[in-house]
């Protein structure tokens, strides 16, 4: 391994879990219930098509436009704070990788802006040379125009890059773009089609520092 590459909500933050719970009060709000099963389909994707999944899954949602505003501002009021729990053995991991000289990139259907800033105020930012994010892709994850764009970036074969990623969408983006890819267990449940898709799965980073034998190569 020569670059690693990390997602960062539900990878290395445990932010997926306070997402849901604000769309579930949203969406209850309207009479609506919201499922674990459906919200964590649409996790990892690109905020900018959530309504068209929304509608597909509910159907027509009058006040959707007034219920994604309101949990854009409770999002991003918790991303200014940074109010997120860090993933177990994150900073080991990424101390590890930095002593291995092993470059690390982000990989996030989140906005640039927005993203630099949660990594800022949790004081990840240093170990990261370069960053890939949602308002910088015309097409969102599942879709591996972010990965094909990060692959450019690293400018290594695709056999030294490895994903760590939590949610479908991220999984296959990754795999679709070639590259092997580490499932961090979080919010989204495992599936059997995720077990066939990733390398490994791992409850979080001090799972994966004890495989790093494994990615040493």
């Amino acid at each position: 391994m020569k670059v690693a590459l990390f997602d960062l909500d539900g990878t290395l933050i445990d932010s997926e879990r306070y997402y849901f719970s604000i769309w579930q009060e949203l969406m209850a709000r309207e009479g609506y219930c919201l499922e674990k099963n459906f919200y964590q389909s649409v996790v990892g994707s690109p905020t900018s098509i959530l309504k068209e999944k929304f509608q597909n899954h509910f159907g027509e949602i009058p006040k959707f436009d007034q219920l994604f505003e309101e949990f854009m501002i409770s999002r991003k009021r918790a991303q200014e704070n940074a109010g997120f729990p860090i993933t177990n053995g994150c900073h080991e991991y990424l101390k590890y990788l930095e002593k291995q000289k092993i470059t690390c990139g982000i990989v996030t259907s989140s906005y640039k802006k927005e993203a630099e800033k949660i990594l800022e105020t949790l004081k990840l930012d240093s170990f990261f040379s370069f960053g890939v994010y949602g308002d910088q892709v015309t097409k969102g994850k599942p879709d591996p125009e972010i990965y094909h764009k990060a692959i450019t970036i690293a400018n290594q074969p695709v056999e030294k890059i490895l994903v760590y990623e939590d949610s479908p969408n991220g999984i296959l983006s990754a795999v679709h773009a070639g590259l092997t890819c580490v499932h961090i267990k979080n919010f989204v449940d495992p599936t059997s089609e995720i077990e066939q898709l990733v390398d490994s799965s791992c409850t979080d980073f001090l799972e994966v520092m004890s495989l790093t034998k494994k990615y040493s190569k």
